[in-house]
């Protein structure tokens, strides 16, 4: 988890107010005017993300110092979590959670339950989401599943479960600015049933955000459809159709503009796998101060089986999970203090 690393100072007088160090420039002129409209329309249509990602803006407040609002009042929310819930990669659901959010409305300045009212009821979880031959809805493993059916929809795209996983590698390239710049993927699949002759990947970054995609090798690009919350979804067809039984191996690769810090990385596995590696490579001048890994086995579940994963000479980590069940695996890092 992160931790404010930061001195402690003494009070200024009162006289002499001094800016908060915390506090990003807020955003002015047109562009704001532009922000408190977008702000203003996701408080009344959500999703929950948005409204919260748009208010952080507006207010200019970095999570560093929301999270130091929450734990004065005795809420504990880690950086990571805070982030899942700015990019809707998780959703408050726990008492202590819900609490924080009403904190968070009060300190970013938003109508009392503007933030909670857009959580909705809390979703089922349990044995009984699970599907035949250990498969999960897909829509279990993201935060907005009505914005996944929908991108899907318009690709027309097969069950998931018709390729099984095998292998599946990810090597991430993380830049010099601490933002994620690209992801390497090589993935085995085996065809559950035959005739099949595409897949399909879910991918999401920061909304807004340019991100490009290239079949790089036994495969080529079909539709791609991006959505502005960071969705994107990708038709990826293969060399050859399949009979049932039958493995292929193919590789693609996502280029992203420069983003945000990127403090995690992870996967979503919608059947049982034998084997997932991921690889992160940090720059030599930017290392992190402590990567772990974790896994979920929804997107509302706190991370699981968290562990500390150790840097290498050549500046990258790595996680290799085995048999695994379906759900979320990743790994994810906290950045020095930079001076």
């Amino acid at each position: 988890m992160h931790a404010d690393r930061r001195p402690p100072q003494s009070a200024p007088p009162e006289s002499a107010p001094v800016p908060d160090p915390a506090r990003k420039t807020p955003l002015g002129g047109p562009q704001d005017a532009t922000r408190r409209d977008e702000l203003a329309e996701a408080l009344a249509n959500g999703p929950f993300s948005d409204a919260l990602r748009l208010a952080i803006e507006v207010n200019g407040l970095s999570l560093d110092r929301l999270q130091r609002r929450l734990a004065d009042r005795g809420v504990r929310v880690s950086l990571t979590t805070l982030s899942y819930w700015r990019h809707g990669r998780s959703r408050p659901e726990r008492p202590d959670s819900l609490r924080g959010v009403g904190i968070l409305e009060e300190v970013l300045g938003l109508p009392e339950r503007s933030l909670i009212g857009l959580l909705g009821p809390r979703r089922p979880r349990g044995r009984w989401v699970t599907r035949g031959h250990g498969t999960v809805d897909l829509d279990q493993l993201w935060t907005e599943p009505e914005t996944i059916r929908q991108l899907r929809a318009h690709i027309d795209l097969p069950p998931p479960n018709q390729l099984s996983p095998v292998s599946v590698q990810d090597v991430v390239l993380v830049g010099s600015q601490r933002d994620e710049r690209a992801v390497r993927t090589r993935m085995v699949m085996e065809a559950a049933v035959g005739g099949v002759f595409r897949s399909f990947l879910v991918y999401r970054t920061e909304p807004e955000r340019a991100v490009a995609i290239t079949a790089t090798r036994h495969c080529t690009l079909g539709t791609v459809i991006h959505d502005p919350s960071g969705f994107m979804i990708a038709e990826l067809v293969l060399d050859r159709t399949l009979a049932e039984g039958e493995t292929t191996i193919f590789e693609y690769e996502v280029v992203a503009q420069p983003g945000e810090p990127i403090l995690y990385h992870d996967r979503r596995f919608v059947m049982p796998t034998r084997q997932y590696v991921l690889q992160v490579e940090f720059q030599p001048d930017m290392l992190p101060a402590r990567c772990v890994r974790y896994h979920r086995p929804n997107a509302d579940s706190e991370p699981q089986g968290v562990h500390e994963v150790a840097i290498g000479a050549s500046h990258t980590a790595h996680v290799i999970e085995l048999d695994m069940a379906p759900g979320i695996y990743g790994m994810r890092w906290d950045w020095p203090e930079l001076g």
